[in-house]
């Protein structure tokens, strides 16, 4: 099968959630035969280093260099009055269009996979060019995700955030009904559309990736590897509301109660371009450490004893707690880190809603000799190769019916 994927953004390096989601399936998808072209976007040019590994999966490779000047921000203005601001940023014409157009008529392939909504209009466009069905991976519910963020944003992030869901419940609704399917990430998310009078849609959870304890790539020697240094670690971005909100309840109510109780007690927090009030509330914490934009995941992970994701608030499914239970390392949980999982997963998590829960299910795995972690072959059959490989062939079929004469 040959597949164009076009995606929101550059999925490698995979350094945040939605990346990871991309990378993950298109690195599956290549390893099972599949021939992927990948349109995508970014404010930079690549470097030779991660293109060389996106070209050990991708046969054909095309980045669109975000336009800057006062042409493209005047097109994107007009463009408001239609699209929402996400879109517009993604939206191609003139030469470029032309040479993407033709690029994916010299690819063939058998279905255009819109990789997130925000990359609508190239795929959309595409498929209608081309007469050649998309497909549509949904992460959230946009429309709702987008106004959470609406609803917390404050000064002229405001502004920014009012014109994200402008138009934004149109265009996610009309991408999904026009498509000859869409794989959500969540069950929740899928059930909600479902309600909504959609029938094209499929559950399609997020790849788990297993990182080794002794991964010859981080150069872990094995005392290094078998004696966390922290007690509690916590990973993930550090400027997306809901994760800012997340952290800083933990540090403001949680940290407090684990420190009176356990004074010895050493915390992680680690991710990717803190905002300000992040850096601000972890400061003068004796015990409590940021790690800022670290060059491995797997060694912050394997850095705690218990792992934590305190985020409450948000739709799809949180990445980061696919990634923790691949670990193999007790979970603290607030409830919506289960959201969309597979009830099989569910039962590796510890949840606690309120500060003093959360604390002590902290201090309880901590203390426990035992802790229960998935076996491997579950989170293989749930979020492993068997996924993709029926993903393809649901394609297929799918394909196969759209052809067929009614």
């Amino acid at each position: 099968m040959k597949i164009t994927i076009v995606a929101m953004e550059i999925p490698y390096p995979p350094i945040h959630g939605g990346r990871v989601d991309v990378w993950r399936r298109l690195k599956m998808l290549a390893e099972l035969g599949t021939e992927i072209q990948l349109i995508c976007w970014s404010g930079t040019p690549v470097d030779g280093d991660s293109l060389q590994v996106i070209n050990q999966y991708v046969k054909d490779f095309h980045l669109i260099i975000y336009e800057r000047g006062m042409g493209s921000y005047l097109r994107r203005a007009i463009a408001l009055l239609s699209y929402p601001l996400e879109v517009t940023s993604r939206i191609v014409r003139g030469e470029k269009w032309r040479e993407i157009l033709t690029s994916v008529g010299s690819f063939k392939p058998d279905v255009i996979l819109c990789d997130q909504i925000h990359s609508g209009w190239v795929a959309s466009k595409l498929s209608d060019s081309l007469d050649i069905p998309m497909i549509v991976r949904s992460h959230d519910i946009e429309h709702l995700h987008y106004r959470y963020y609406f609803q917390c944003a404050k000064g002229t992030k405001k502004l920014v955030r009012l014109l994200s869901i402008n138009h934004l419940k149109k265009f996610e609704k009309s991408l999904l009904k026009k498509s000859l399917a869409f794989y959500d990430i969540s069950r929740y998310d899928l059930q909600f559309w479902q309600q909504q009078g959609f029938d094209n849609g499929y559950f399609l959870p997020p790849l788990i990736e297993f990182i080794d304890h002794h991964n010859q790539e981080d150069n872990l020697t094995d005392s290094e590897s078998e004696k966390p240094a922290y007690d509690v670690v916590f990973l993930g971005n550090l400027n997306s509301e809901n994760n800012v909100a997340g952290v800083t309840w933990f540090v403001e109510e949680v940290w407090p109660m684990l420190k009176q109780r356990s004074p010895s007690i050493k915390v992680l927090i680690s991710g990717s371009n803190p905002v300000q009030k992040i850096k601000d509330i972890c400061q003068n914490k004796p015990g409590l450490e940021l790690i800022i934009n670290p060059p491995s995941a797997a060694k912050i992970y394997r850095s705690g004893r218990v792992l934590i994701d305190p985020v409450a608030t948000g739709s799809g499914v949180s990445i980061k707690s696919i990634d923790m239970l691949a670990i193999g390392k007790p979970i603290v949980s607030r409830p919506k880190g289960l959201s969309g999982l597979p009830e099989a997963a569910k039962p590796y998590f510890r949840v606690a809603s309120d500060a003093s829960s959360y604390t002590n299910e902290i201090l309880n795995c901590l203390a426990e000799q035992q802790p229960n972690i998935p076996d491997r072959l579950l989170l293989e059959s749930m979020f492993g190769s068997p996924v993709i490989e029926n993903f393809l062939s649901q394609i297929d079929s799918l394909l196969t019916s759209n052809q067929t004469p009614k």
